[in-house]
């Protein structure tokens, strides 16, 4: 497990931030478990970057995959397991590991109202927000920085999904 934010375990990444929160990123390969302590006051979740595996533990775990994302509800710990180990599969190549991003937070009490890429505490101040990136008082991301890697094309080029510039412009509006 890497850590990014926080303490896990006693162990405290490099990132600062200004709320208690924890980030880690975790490789599991196929058999493994990961139990991470989770103190009761914070929100645990486990996003699913690569694979497949479960979640909980106990008697009736829940199946995850890439893409998803597992709220766990009051606790203590969590448990993340890496894909199941096929018994008599020696001879073949054994499933992908497991990547998870593992996020732990105090709740803020707070309205949280989403837009794009903008998360603020109300749609006054979503609406402030897409007006200063529109008007390029947030910054500006030069043309072609942004190139999310999505795979490789037949001939072996990255494809990219989008391309940002000095003319990207977003509107918002409510009903």
């Amino acid at each position: 497990m890497r850590i990014i934010a926080g303490t896990f375990g006693g162990v405290t990444g490099p990132g600062s931030t200004h709320t208690p929160i924890r980030v880690a990123h975790a490789t599991l390969p196929p058999g493994s478990v990961l139990h991470v302590d989770a103190p009761s006051s914070q929100n645990a979740l486990v996003y699913v970057l690569k694979g497949t595996g479960t979640v909980g533990g106990g008697d009736d775990p829940a199946d995850i995959e890439q893409g998803r994302l597992a709220v766990f509800g009051p606790g203590d710990a969590l448990t993340v397991s890496g894909p199941t180990l096929t018994s008599g599969a020696e001879d073949r190549p054994g499933p992908d590991p497991l990547e998870v991003i593992v996020l732990g937070g105090e709740p803020i009490g707070a309205p949280v109202v989403q837009y794009g890429p903008f998360v603020m505490n109300s749609k006054a101040e979503i609406a402030r927000a897409v007006d200063d990136f529109n008007n390029g008082r947030i910054g500006t991301v030069p043309a072609g920085a942004i190139r999310p890697f999505r795979g490789l094309t037949p001939s072996g080029v990255r494809t990219p999904v989008a391309r940002y510039g000095p003319d990207a412009r977003l509107s918002a509006s409510w009903r």
